[in-house]
Order: C-alpha cells, then sequence, then structure tokens
C-alpha cells in the first residue's frame, strides 16, 4: 500500500458501508439471543483520528486490512453461564470467518494464579465481500465494569500505574470470579424452581391451540395464586383433566373474546384448578373484575359454590 495511504480519509469514505457491517454482525447475535443482552448493542465506527495514531505506532503494511477494529461491537450479558451461546453462534456463522483473540478461559487455565483482563474477543471477517474486520468482545456485567474502570483508571495514564493499584485490581478480579459464580448458581437455582411453571405454560398454549391458541396472559397471576399446585405432578394432572374433559375447548371457544374466556391458555388452567380445589380457587380468585366467569367456569364443571 502506498506510504502516503491514510487510513483516517480511508474509513471517512467507507463508514457507511462499515457501519453496516457491524450492524449485520450486531443484528445476527441479537436477533438470536437478545433475552440474555443486558445493554444496547451499539456497533462503533473507528474514530479516524484515533486510527491513524493506531498506524503510527503499528505500522501496519495494509492498516485497512490489517487493522481489526476499524468496526467494533460489544455484547454484554449478565452471567458467565450466558456467554457460551453467543460464543457459539460467532463460531458457528457462515457469514464470517472468526478468530478468537482473547478467551479469558483459556488464559485462566494456562496460568491460575493470575487474575488479568477478563472478556471474550472475536475478529471477524466478512466470507465474501471487503475483508474489513470487525472486532467483537463479549462479558458478563460484571467484567464490562471492571474493562471500563481498567480503561480509565490505567489505560488512560499517561503515568506508570503504581503497583499497589494493579494488586488491587487483581483482587478486585479474583473477588468479581466468586461473584459470578455464586450469582450463576442463584440463577440456576431460580431456572430449576420456575421450570414445572414453564412446563405448565408451554402445555396450556400447547392445549390451546386447537381453538386459536395464545392467551397465556393471565397465567403468572394464576401461578402466583396457586404456586402449591403447579408441580410436575400436577403438570400431569393436568394433561389427564384436558383429555377426560375435552369439552372445555368448545365451551371456551364458544365465549371467545369475553373476560377470561379471552386468554384460552389461561382459562384451561383455571379449568383444572376449579375442579381440583373449588373452595381454595373462590377464596384467592385473583381477577375480582371476572368473578362472573369464575361462576361459569364451576356451572361448566358441576361445581355449586
Amino acid at each position: 500500500m502506498k506510504s502516503d495511504f491514510d487510513i483516517g480519509q480511508y474509513i471517512i469514505a467507507n463508514r457507511d458501508d462499515l457501519q453496516n457491517w457491524g450492524e449485520f454482525v450486531a443484528k445476527t447475535i441479537v436477533d438470536e439471543h437478545s433475552s440474555l443482552l443486558k445493554m444496547p448493542v451499539y456497533p462503533r465506527v473507528k474514530d479516524p483520528d484515533s486510527a491513524r495514531k493506531k498506524q503510527l505506532k503499528k505500522m501496519y503494511s495494509n492498516p485497512a486490512v490489517d487493522m481489526t477494529d476499524l468496526v467494533g461491537v460489544r455484547f454484554v450479558v449478565l452471567t458467565s453461564d450466558d456467554l457460551e451461546p453467543i460464543l457459539q453462534t460467532i463460531n458457528a456463522s457462515t457469514n464470517w470467518t472468526p478468530k478468537q483473540t482473547r478467551n479469558p478461559d483459556a488464559e485462566a487455565a494456562s496460568d491460575p494464579s493470575s487474575f488479568g483482563y477478563q472478556s471474550h474477543h472475536y475478529e471477524l471477517r466478512p466470507t465474501s465481500g471487503d475483508p474489513w474486520c470487525c472486532e467483537v468482545q463479549v462479558r458478563t456485567l460484571l467484567q464490562h465494569t471492571m474493562a471500563e474502570l481498567s480503561h480509565d483508571a490505567f489505560y488512560k495514564a499517561s503515568q506508570k500505574v503504581p503497583s499497589q493499584a494493579l494488586r488491587l485490581v487483581a483482587r478486585s478480579i479474583a473477588l468479581m470470579e466468586t461473584t459470578d459464580e455464586l450469582l450463576c448458581m442463584a440463577m440456576e437455582s431460580v431456572r430449576a424452581a420456575q421450570a414445572p411453571f414453564d412446563a405448565f405454560t408451554a402445555e396450556a398454549v400447547a392445549q390451546a391451540a386447537a381453538i386459536g391458541g395464545g392467551g397465556a396472559d393471565l397465567i403468572d397471576d394464576l401461578f402466583k395464586a396457586y404456586a402449591e399446585f403447579i408441580t410436575y405432578e400436577g403438570l400431569e394432572e393436568f394433561r389427564s383433566f384436558l383429555r377426560q374433559r375435552s369439552f372445555i375447548l368448545g365451551k371456551i371457544a364458544s365465549r371467545a373474546g369475553k373476560g377470561i374466556f379471552a386468554f384460552p391458555a389461561s382459562c384451561l388452567v383455571v379449568y383444572w384448578l376449579a375442579e381440583r380445589k373449588p373452595r381454595r380457587i373462590v377464596k384467592h380468585w385473583p381477577f375480582p373484575g371476572s368473578s362472573d366467569d369464575l361462576s361459569q367456569i364451576l356451572s361448566d364443571l358441576g361445581i355449586s359454590h
């Protein structure tokens, strides 16, 4: 490349295409893992002057290709358990060629006594078109906090960082790892407790598909009011109940759009609960605006109250 090549001017001339490349990478991950991401994702095209400064330091022979952060994207998740799905998508995509340049897990395995910078870094180049590199970082919220602190306090420092400060950061990272481990354990406990509720919801939605599906909006309120019944054993009873009371679907369909019957999946759960513990259901009914609907459901089941 010519010695008078200006990487800054090159970025200015190609800014829109670089931005589009970063947005494509971001959209690919966000579309598949939006529920895991805890911060907005904004692709960032490298500042022209920053690129010029980097070229002075690195002296790339072909900066338009060799500079790995012409555009960058960062993905931040809650805990380390949420990292792997995103890393798998990055590695598996056929839209780019991935190269992992930093792997904190591998670094910790090779030097377990050190506590350094923590973030997964990738260089992604499109499988066709311009070979521009998109730098991707994948980290947890705790890792992001530590990286931002380190960048502001150490990377930007004009003087040598005191050894005491480095020691304090190493201790903080060790504490961060412990905190992340505890949070992962806590989240796993929550997921285990939530599992039968999710299974109930999925079953109710599947059963309601016969009359148009949907209508699970009230299920969370029902679960809170009658949580003691929502177990895996209860789920089997629910399935058996629906097999034996197939007429219920017709009842709900005939009253479509009216009160609680506008929520078919939720309504199926109400029918099951009403037959199982009618007094308990009436006493703790969470929808006072649809008491008449509950009376209709009890009547359908032949239950007086």
